[in-house]
């Protein structure tokens, strides 16, 4: 890689191995096959990437469940209601918080290995996390704004017709601008999902080229002028592959919601079961297709292909250090004198 790129300086020793991919101008269609030959090649490295934020999602989980059930056996008045209140908010809070950064050093970390693996490059699970971690408030506030730049208006909508409500609550004036606002604010998510599109390529600019968080957003944005609906279609697919995943929870959900005692929890135990296993085998596709994407990308508008090429076959020089000066002049040749010692001769 250049030596600008953030993810080639990783300090380790791993011996690098040959590229099985080459690089040119792909199709959606085949974007999302070599997702998969990626995927399949190196099972054992994004599986284990996607390892740390299912298994803290479980854990976040289960302790959200596990306060829940164990105040769910006492009755709350008064102040304990609004402790009890507050603490489940807390953690629902934490949690979510904790997703987040996950969610960015994750992405940010196999960002990198795909870049590694498709350029073969070494990559290690370790080195990923590192590399990742470097820059992680980073990548955590690239996300948010991701996420902001994609939901703000849905969001302000919703906020503003439950707060009318609140004002002017039994009203049925207010009861039917809320709805409007809610109605606008289900039709605007077709502006949300295409602005999320816009900036979806942010995270692995900032971590292929070094960038920081508002010139990821500009870079997505200027990589992604004209082929948006190939980002769509991916966008599709994965939720296709969580509506089927969901599917198979449903009937667990119910189970879990009627079930009581012991039943109940090796019903929610099965439940994360299933979660944690969903997320480390379904969510590195998403980042792996993403990476793909920018890649290809750069490849189109860039020829970063001829650079890549070009930089493994003529690597640049390093200059050689200039010899010191002289300490002291050099004797003039033979048949030439200064002018001085020409002066000063005898006639």
């Amino acid at each position: 890689m250049a030596s600008s790129n953030s993810w080639s300086d990783s300090g380790a020793q791993v011996p690098a191995t040959p590229a099985h991919f080459d690089l040119r101008p792909l199709s959606t269609g085949e974007v999302l096959d070599r997702t998969f030959q990626l995927y399949r090649s190196r099972f054992t490295l994004f599986a284990g990437l996607a390892m740390l934020p299912a298994g803290v999602n479980v854990v976040t989980q289960s302790l959200r469940l596990w306060y829940s059930a164990h105040q769910s056996v006492q009755i709350h008045t008064g102040i304990n209601l609004y402790k009890t209140q507050a603490i489940s908010l807390a953690l629902a809070l934490v949690s979510s918080i904790l997703s987040l950064v996950l969610y960015g050093i994750t992405q940010a970390a196999t960002t990198w290995a795909v870049s590694a693996v498709y350029l073969g490059e070494p990559a290690t699970i370790k080195i990923a996390y590192k590399t990742a971690g470097r820059h992680w408030f980073r990548y955590t506030l690239i996300v948010l704004r991701q996420v902001w730049a994609g939901f703000w208006l849905p969001v302000i909508l919703v906020s503003i017709g439950i707060g009318y409500q609140a004002a002017r609550r039994g009203s049925a004036s207010a009861n039917l601008t809320a709805g409007l606002l809610y109605i606008v604010a289900f039709f605007s998510l077709v502006y949300a999902i295409w602005a999320y599109i816009r900036v979806s390529l942010a995270v692995p600019a900032a971590v292929v080229e070094s960038l920081k968080v508002r010139a990821s957003i500009k870079r997505s944005k200027l990589l992604l002028v004209d082929r948006k609906f190939r980002i769509f279609l991916l966008f599709v697919f994965l939720f296709a592959l969580y509506l089927v995943i969901g599917a198979i929870q449903a009937p667990l959900a119910y189970f879990a919601i009627r079930a009581r005692g012991s039943e109940a929890f090796f019903t929610h135990a099965i439940s994360l079961a299933i979660g944690f296993v969903t997320g480390t085998l379904v969510g590195p596709l998403g980042a792996i297709a993403i990476c793909l994407f920018y890649i290809d990308e750069r490849v189109r508008r860039e020829g970063f292909d001829i650079e890549w090429m070009m930089t493994k076959i003529a690597p640049t020089p390093i200059a050689p250090a200039l010899p010191p000066a002289p300490a002291f002049a050099p004797e003039p040749a033979q048949g030439l004198r200064p002018p001085e010692e020409e002066s000063s001769s005898p006639n």
